[in-house]
């Protein structure tokens, strides 16, 4: 368990402690570039998710006699070339901002003659540039504000987590995963850094990154304010020098939850499809499935009782269009589903009981990943956590469990530091708060992939306190 003085301030940083975060930067560098310049292209596939986004720039992928729109889940796609295409799909993102530079990089490449096809690794460079700097930055505030050991914590998550392929195949790609995770990051550390001193810029900067978070994914629209709330409370519990960077989260993810309710209320068919595909997702492979009798439970949330046989589907394998397989489906309440807490609470302990058993492999194994070929895995030359885990369930278990543990230590001793309070208390909000709203969102379709900022923040509990730790009492 940590230490409650662990975040305790030091004098100053010795040589040797500059030189491992100089170390630690530069293996994150490497393991970014090797991703970033792997031939062929190593990414995540599974086109038809990112030309939701890539569909705002009229940027489509260049596949000769190919809807440009489809999916393409065996491989990711390198090349990419502005084309209307009729009827195009915009979802708003934050990661927009990423995709956005590029974009605009694309354009001026053309306008001063040149080619008209475009790599998608440009857009990997601009957000490892950005990873880099964001992280370096972070680090030096918190060496200039004493806390050396950290910085060193900081620089080993990226070193190791941050850049392992588990994140950094998504690099390469347009899909909004990427700015998900670098807000989220930018969201804890950012609160770590006021809670040591809640200068007025940290303040707004943290109110920036909630926001950004928040709009990141239809998923995380709420996930600011749940690390705001996780905060607030350890402020009233033990810390109230938290109350500020509480606040500020709360101001940056109301605006963020506003932002999305707009984007749920623009209308038109792809919104309907989209919220009608994620009812039946959650109905057929989450709800009915932790029933032990779905054709009553399909009847309390009010579906069809004929729903039941069709349990354990999803969109992609239920071989009918949704209403005629689940009458009711599109119009199914989560405040319904909810309220099986009275009728059948049974129902919803194991609806969420099930969420670390889809939680790994972290990587999916169903998506390709290497270009040209036919769902391929990670090529054996890249070093993965992925590898490590595995399918074991008790592995997320534990992993989901650990932030948690920290914070509740924390808050039951009366000597806990401020920012090692809000680091425990962000990271465990957003480990439960992730898996548990992807679940409800979309059933356990792809809940590795939509839960993926869940097992960040649990790692980034066990890293940051446990390497944090061991620079203090080694002295490095």
């Amino acid at each position: 368990m940590p230490n409650p003085t662990l975040s305790t301030p030091t004098r100053a940083a010795p040589r040797r402690t500059l030189w491992l975060a100089f170390a630690l930067l530069a293996l994150a560098l490497v393991r970014g570039v090797l991703m970033l310049a792997a031939q062929p292209l190593v990414a995540l596939a599974n086109n038809y998710d990112q030309v939701r986004y890539t569909g705002c720039f009229d940027l489509y992928p260049v596949r000769p006699g190919v809807d440009p729109t489809s999916n393409n889940y065996q491989a990711p796609l390198e090349t990419y070339a502005f084309q209307p295409v009729p009827s195009p799909i915009c979802y708003w993102t934050s990661d927009l901002a990423f995709q956005g530079l590029a974009a605009a990089a694309f354009a001026a490449h053309e306008a001063v003659g040149g080619d008209a096809n475009h790599s998608v690794r440009q857009l990997g460079m601009l957000r490892l540039a950005a990873w880099l700097a964001a992280v370096a930055l972070v680090s030096l505030a918190f060496v200039r504000e004493g806390y050396a050991h950290v910085a060193i914590a900081n620089l080993a998550w990226f070193a190791l987590l941050g850049l392992d392929p588990v994140n950094s195949l998504y690099l390469n790609t347009f899909y909004s995963e990427a700015g998900a995770l670098f807000f989220a990051y930018l969201t804890i550390a950012l609160t770590a850094l006021a809670a040591v001193r809640a200068t007025p810029l940290r303040l707004v900067l943290v109110a920036l990154a909630a926001f950004a978070l928040g709009f990141s994914k239809m998923q995380h629209l709420a996930l600011p304010l749940a690390v705001g709330g996780a905060v607030a409370f350890a402020a009233f519990v033990r810390a109230p020098a938290l109350w500020r960077p509480a606040l500020a989260l709360a101001a940056g993810g109301a605006l963020a939850l506003g932002v999305q309710f707009a984007q749920m209320h623009r209308g038109g068919p792809m919104f309907g499809s989209i919220e009608t595909a994620n009812n039946l997702d959650f109905a057929l492979t989450a709800l009915l499935p932790a029933s032990d009798d779905a054709a009553r439970t399909a009847q309390r949330v009010g579906l069809g009782a004929e729903c039941a046989a069709h349990r354990g589907k999803s969109i992609y394998t239920v071989g009918a269009p949704p209403e005629a397989a689940c009458p009711g489906v599109g119009a199914l309440s989560r405040a319904r589903a909810l309220g099986l807490a009275f009728s059948e609470p049974m129902t919803l302990v194991r609806l969420v009981a099930a969420i670390p058993r889809d939680l790994l492999p972290w990587i999916p194994h169903y998506l390709g990943t290497v270009a040209g070929a036919q769902v391929a895995p990670l090529p054996d030359g890249f070093v993965t956590v992925d590898r490590w885990l595995g399918r074991r369930a008790a592995f997320a278990w534990l992993l989901l469990a650990l932030p948690v543990a920290f914070a509740a230590v924390l808050l039951a001793r009366r000597r806990s530091s401020p920012l090692a309070l809000a680091f425990a208390c962000a990271c465990a909000a957003v480990a439960l708060a992730v898996p548990v709203v992807s679940m409800f969102g979309d059933g356990l379709v792809e809940l590795a992939k939509h839960s993926h900022l869940a097992l960040n923040a649990a790692c980034a509990a066990v890293l940051g306190f446990g390497v944090g730790a061991l620079v203090r009492r080694a002295a490095i």
